[in-house]
């Protein structure tokens, strides 16, 4: 059997096996996105216009051009592309429980720090007045990573439980140490540094990553939807069998994108609306 199909491992008395395929893979994308004309990853704002406001303001700028998200985005998309492929990098178990306490506690805070930030932002832009403190795009930034990371350890028992069959899974939670939490953790410490530390040649890689994130996670719902429609679901025993659900998220994750970048902008020009 491969190593895809060990992702997060087979066998729940297995010990924790490593594989850096997805590193290399990501570092290699990553790469080339950092050589790449910036004139050739606008396609990338195309993402970003469909799932983000894009106000300016509430965005960084990377050699003199916006981001593809804006800060929080930015930080939240990366955070759970990033903490979706730590767990296929610690390949332990395909575990299929949401993390328990005490370390959902941990991830319940990193939420309530973004919806607390996010909701005194929201009320600047809807008052045009300071609500309980000035939002700040490194808050957005720290808030958004962290909310990101705690995604991941959520989304990966998700898609676990709702595609393998049983047998195939473990029951334990996609946390189980606070050694798991550090690492996720550390995943949006790089995430906030790299993005403050803004230089030129870090364009192409941060708007890549970060859109990716939101591929990903439209790409996961829409194949687990074509999984319910195919009455499929919990009945995978084989990364081959999931060809045709991923390809169709695929799919219908692009044709969302351009739908509603159409329906953005037919209604930004009639309504003359700021973005």
């Amino acid at each position: 059997m491969s190593n895809v199909e060990h992702h997060l491992g087979d066998n729940a008395t297995q010990p924790a096996r490593y594989t850096l395929w997805p590193l290399i893979v990501l570092l290699a994308i990553a790469s080339i996105a950092a050589l790449a004309p910036k004139q050739t990853l606008r396609a990338l704002d195309m993402v970003g216009y469909a799932v983000c406001h894009r106000i300016p303001e509430r965005s960084f700028f990377i050699a003199n051009t916006q981001l593809p998200l804006c800060a929080r985005d930015t930080g939240m998309f990366s955070g759970a592309l990033l903490g979706i492929m730590s767990f296929a990098v610690v390949q332990r178990k395909r575990v299929a429980l949401f993390p328990r306490a005490p370390y959902v506690f941990a991830l319940v805070a990193f939420f309530l720090l973004w919806a607390f930030d996010g909701f005194n932002s929201y009320m600047l832009l809807l008052q045009g007045r300071v609500f309980i403190y000035m939002p700040q795009n490194w808050l957005r930034l720290v808030t958004g990573a962290f909310m990101g990371v705690t995604l991941s350890s959520f989304v990966v028992p998700l898609f676990n439980s709702a595609v393998w069959q049983p047998g195939q899974t473990a029951d334990e939670p996609s946390i189980t140490s606070w050694q798991d939490i550090a690492r996720l953790v550390l995943i949006a410490i790089g995430i906030i540094a790299i993005v403050l530390w803004q230089p030129d040649f870090l364009y192409g890689p941060i708007g890549i990553i970060s859109t990716l994130g939101v591929l990903t996670l439209l790409m996961v719902v829409n194949a687990l939807l074509v999984l319910l429609l195919m009455k499929r679901e919990g009945r995978i025993e084989r990364w081959s069998q999931l060809a045709l659900p991923l390809v169709a998220g695929v799919f219908f994750t692009i044709t969302e994108i351009m739908l509603i970048d159409i329906v953005r902008a037919t209604l930004t020009q009639q309504f003359n609306l700021p973005f």
